[in-house]
């Protein structure tokens, strides 16, 4: 090789290392933040994690624990990171679900800010987590939030830092308070999806027409079961045969809701819910729906929704049902 060509390559070899460098010598994150705004809830938290500065471009992890957890630790967060007693979820994608609000991705830019609902994260895309159930009543906790690093590994847990490459995640913040609420009186009749998913022996009733389709409790079930995934009807049908189930149960539905009801039944027609079949809708069609329908079964709506007196369980006929909300 002349020596004019082993020039003109080991000017390009080191400009392609200097460039290397110079991506992967990004600047540290900062921090998140988190606060709960109202309305609270009994069954999740709503948080409000805003990104500093320099954003959170690869997400973030949030973590919590109880807030009787963390006494007994002396107001410490486990050494161990993969302790049993914290939950933790990975918000690195696009949700598809808790939109409304106007939260459409989880890679904050400078100072951005995303709803989160930790307990109503079920359904959600965009998100990594094994503790998706919904959160205890009237139950302190205490969370905690950083900004993901960018190693291909989103908890920033990879080994490429030792070799220069890729982004640390920032520290994490500090530790924030919130408590789920109790039910009220006025919405003791009232549950989420997650209830209904979990007490099936409380069923006010056999069967649930959704759209244009009667299906059992068997059924009914199996489709609680099933994440979204994406698919709006999945997410509508979670929130709607709750809505359905607690008006069976002595809810006393506002107007506003039972006109969502018959708009989602509408929109849904002859679709035949997965697992049970192949039906679908796009999110975008179906949130708003969705999310209206969440806050009555949520109780979001305290103080608005009133109960019959005492209704006793038992299984009662689709008939029954429908005659209830006509």
């Amino acid at each position: 090789m002349n020596r004019p060509l082993r020039i003109a390559l080991f000017a390009c070899v080191s400009c392609m290392l200097l460039a290397r460098s110079a991506m992967s010598a990004s600047v540290d994150l900062d921090a998140p933040t988190l606060a709960s705004p109202d309305p609270l809830a009994s069954s999740f938290v709503h948080l409000d994690v805003t990104a500093g500065a320099s954003g959170a471009p690869n997400g973030f992890l949030i973590q919590w624990m109880t807030q009787s957890q963390f006494d007994l630790l002396g107001d410490q967060w486990p050494a161990d990171p993969a302790s049993p007693l914290i939950k933790s979820a990975i918000f690195i994608g696009f949700p598809s679900l808790n939109t409304v609000d106007g939260t459409t991705s989880f890679l904050l830019g400078a100072n951005a800010t995303a709803d989160i609902q930790i307990g109503d994260i079920f359904d959600e895309t965009g998100i990594q987590s094994s503790d998706r159930n919904e959160m205890s009543e009237a139950t302190p906790y205490v969370f905690r939030v950083r900004a993901n690093g960018d190693s291909g590994d989103p908890t920033g847990g990879g080994t490429s830092f030792a070799s220069g490459l890729g982004q640390p995640p920032s520290a994490f913040s500090d530790t924030h308070h919130a408590s789920t609420k109790a039910p009220t009186t006025f919405t003791d009749c009232v549950k989420t999806q997650g209830y209904w998913k979990n007490h099936p022996d409380a069923w006010p009733v056999s069967a649930v027409k959704i759209g244009n389709v009667i299906y059992s409790k068997a059924q009914l079930l199996l489709i609680f079961d099933t994440p979204a995934a994406g698919n709006g009807l999945i997410f509508l049908v979670h929130q709607l045969t709750a809505a359905k189930l607690n008006i069976a149960a002595g809810a006393i539905a506002p107007a506003a809701v039972l006109a969502e009801i018959a708009a989602a039944d509408a929109l849904i027609g002859n679709l035949i819910v997965p697992p049970i079949g192949t039906g679908f809708l796009a999110p975008g069609v179906t949130s708003h729906l969705t999310d209206d329908l969440d806050g009555f079964n949520s109780e979001e709506n305290t103080g608005k929704i009133q109960c019959q007196g005492t209704v006793p369980v038992k299984e009662r006929t689709w008939g029954e049902l429908k005659s209830m909300y006509r």
